[in-house]
């Protein structure tokens, strides 16, 4: 379990460095705020939150699958999978390190969109149950293929 929450570490200090990962984060909520801002609140006839639903959805079934495999090719090629074998990191700690550091930031994205969305109550609730739950399952599915 110590291997797991090392490089769940890792992955945390790893996204600040990686751009490319750092933005599959941002993005979403970004364009999710934008949109909501600039179209939503300017016409009666689209929900405030319309935005903040779709792009969430978006986030939830692409972003996830694709920094998973984007942390898992970078390892690969930096060749630090083959070091952490040495190291003795069982696959299953590498793999629960790894999703588990995606799931958080999932979640905090979740929380974000929820916020942008201006969800209150239950609302707020149900929506970040449903992100969590999403957000599992596309990191699970990934952790899965590997």
């Amino acid at each position: 379990m110590r291997s797991a929450k090392e490089i769940f570490i890792k992955q945390a200090k790893d996204i600040f460095r990686n751009p490319m990962m750092l933005v599959q984060f941002i993005i979403f909520p970004a364009v999710a705020l934008i949109m909501t801002e600039l179209v939503a609140k300017g016409n009666e006839d689209i929900p405030n939150n319309m935005f903040v639903t779709m792009m969430a959805a978006i986030f939830a079934g692409m972003a996830l699958i694709t920094s998973a495999a984007g942390v898992i090719a970078e390892d690969k090629e930096r060749k630090s999978i083959r070091f952490l074998v040495m190291a003795g990191v069982k696959p299953h700690e590498y793999l629960l390190g790894t999703g588990g550091f995606i799931l958080l930031a999932g979640l905090i994205v979740s929380v974000v969109f929820g916020l942008i969305g201006t969800f209150t109550g239950t609302e707020l609730v149900k929506f970040i149950t449903v992100m969590a739950a999403s957000v599992a399952a596309s990191a699970g599915r990934r952790r899965s293929i590997s």
